[in-house]
């Protein structure tokens, strides 16, 4: 197949101009590239090929062979952009269409390819005899058989003795019997664009598949609460903190084998809280004693991650996703401003994530995903606190298991995605008071604005049934709460059921500088309203960075946050 991609190339009548090539004598360059070429050693083709146009920039001939040498190394865009630039120049526009064909049906589907094939076809040659079969075999897979039959009997007059003519009398026969469909064999190769980026980008780290990715973010964050007075009463508190974040992955994939798709990686995500006291303080006496930056209020976190999934047929897939979370705060080279001797890392939560999941695709931009949540959190220094979304004790009269129904639509022509996502989950802590049980809802959307700008809006609802009723004395102080007292002189005890009720609203937007470049700003509100007023509180966090990310700021960040579960908790935000 590769020496017949050269077929005709080595004709006398369209070899480059004598008086172009006296002075530097490329035509040992040029038989060189063209044996390379025939061997499929396309890098090295691709080298002779650049050397000889350097010296005859108008070898028109030769420009489309390097665009072929590009398009067989997986180099596909640079083979199109190349295609197209001469394609008005090419002496041989059979090979010039026909390959573009290729290119776009490689970067966009055989649908995009039609046109440039069909141009190829009118010509009495092999490229023009490979692009009938390419349409014949395209329009059979789109199920339109009267063009297929066309194509096909087309490629089989041209070539008679062509390599694909017992494939094309095959799909013949399909068509004419009737029968079960086959899959036809795409006989001219294609590569893969997505293993030539691992080979060729500059940002790549090495050949096989991986990702990294580089964020850095100023955290503003900002939550109102009640706290008791000595009076009995409540009163409202503000608390704010600012803080500066990096955040780092690097991992390896997606790879893909028989059907499975996998990748793995680790992220380390480190946080500084900045006091503004502290930070108005450094700049009215710039004393560097003073620096706000604390070494006891830095936040880290080592994070262990990994994702598989399989299709088991065109419309079934699964999978499972698993995450291991280390936060730490504290610091051994940087001491507290308070205690310059303390510098002391803290372990601070040690969290497990399980999410196994099954899904179903019902065309192109439509597919469901059913998930199970199984997720712990140990807070080593407040062990009350710690929780877990799941009970897999059968033998238990309530089993509790958390879970979720997501459902996401998209729609290319208008650049705009839409999810859904329906969940149930259970919290589970040491402390049977504040055990819950949350269902609630969330609608995404987000749509490219303008080219490389776009923007995201998140809504959702939640509501909280807390298991057991707090005891208190005196009266519960809400209407909605349950209140069973039992008078003890002047005190009333009661025992008060929590309810909790929510929304979010979360807005982001981005800018792609390039796909490897992305600056974002992003804002999450959360309000919390309880019949029980000690436990309203409400939120604001925002969030400004940028990030650098391989192959893909938008790729990668569908690995490193492949389950984000920030937006369904009360107390974090990443």
């Amino acid at each position: 197949m590769l020496t017949c991609c050269l077929a005709g190339y080595n004709d006398a009548k369209s070899a480059p101009d004598p008086s172009q090539t006296r002075s530097l004598v490329p035509t040992n360059t040029i038989q060189a590239a063209r044996a390379e070429f025939a061997k499929g050693q396309w890098d090295t083709a691709i080298t002779l090929y650049r050397r000889h146009l350097r010296a005859v920039p108008n070898d028109y001939q030769a420009w489309n062979q390097l665009a072929a040498a590009y398009y067989h190394s997986g180099q596909v865009r640079s083979a199109l952009n190349t295609l197209q630039r001469i394609q008005r120049n090419s002496p041989d526009r059979s090979f010039n269409y026909f390959y573009q064909g290729m290119c776009l049906a490689v970067l966009n589907g055989d649908k995009s390819a039609l046109k440039h094939w069909e141009f190829a076809a009118y010509w009495q040659d092999e490229f023009g005899a490979r692009a009938a079969f390419e349409l014949g075999a395209a329009h059979y897979r789109a199920g339109d058989d009267g063009k297929a039959k066309q194509w096909l009997t087309t490629y089989i007059q041209k070539y008679p003795r062509g390599p694909d003519v017992a494939s094309a009398k095959e799909l013949l026969k399909s068509i004419n019997e009737g029968g079960s469909r086959i899959d036809p064999v795409k006989a001219f190769e294609r590569p893969d664009p997505e293993l030539t980026v691992f080979k060729y980008h500059p940002w790549s780290l090495f050949n096989s598949p991986h990702f990294w990715q580089v964020q850095v973010q100023s955290r503003g964050f900002e939550q109102q609460i009640y706290e008791p007075t000595t009076s009995e009463g409540l009163k409202e508190n503000t608390i704010t903190d600012y803080s500066l974040g990096v955040k780092a992955s690097i991992g390896v994939g997606p790879i893909r084998q028989k059907g499975a798709t996998s990748f793995a990686g680790y992220t380390y995500i480190q946080d500084w809280i900045i006091q503004m006291e502290a930070l108005e303080g450094f700049f009215s006496s710039l004393n560097l004693e003073f620096l706000p930056i604390r070494g006891d209020m830095m936040e880290r976190t080592h994070r262990f991650f990994g994702d598989v999934r399989k299709q088991f047929s065109p419309n079934l897939f699964a999978g499972a996703y698993a995450r291991i979370e280390f936060s730490r705060v504290g610091s051994s080279f940087f001491p507290s401003p308070d205690d310059s001797s303390l510098k002391v890392v803290t372990p601070t939560t040690d969290s497990q994530l399980l999410i196994p999941w099954v899904g179903w695709t019902w065309s192109e931009t439509s597919r469901s995903q059913f998930s199970l949540y199984l997720r712990k959190d140990i807070h080593l220094q407040s062990s009350e606190h710690s929780n877990k979304t799941f009970d897999i004790n059968f033998n238990s009269e309530q089993p509790a298991i958390s879970l979720s129904l997501s459902h996401a639509l998209d729609f290319p022509s208008r650049d705009l995605q839409l999810n859904f996502d329906l969940f149930q989950y259970e919290f589970i802590f040491n402390d049977y008071f504040l055990d819950y049980s949350r269902l609630g809802g969330i609608a995404e959307a987000q749509y490219e604005v303008f080219k490389d700008f776009g923007a995201k809006l998140l809504v959702g609802l939640y509501q909280d049934g807390y298991k057991l009723p707090h005891i208190r004395t005196g009266k519960c102080g809400a209407p909605a709460a349950a209140t069973n007292g039992e008078q003890q002189g002047d005190a009333t005890r009661s025992s008060c059921r929590r309810s909790d009720s929510g929304q979010m609203l979360q807005v982001a937007l981005y800018w792609d500088k390039s796909p490897n470049l992305r600056f974002s700003f992003n804002g999450l509100m959360v309000e919390n309203k309880s019949n029980q007023k000690v436990f309203s509180k409400s939120k604001l966090v925002y969030v400004g960075g940028v990030s650098w990310a391989f192959p893909g700021t938008v790729r990668v960040s569908k690995m490193t946050e492949r389950f984000s579960d920030a937006a369904f908790t009360k107390d974090t935000f990443e």
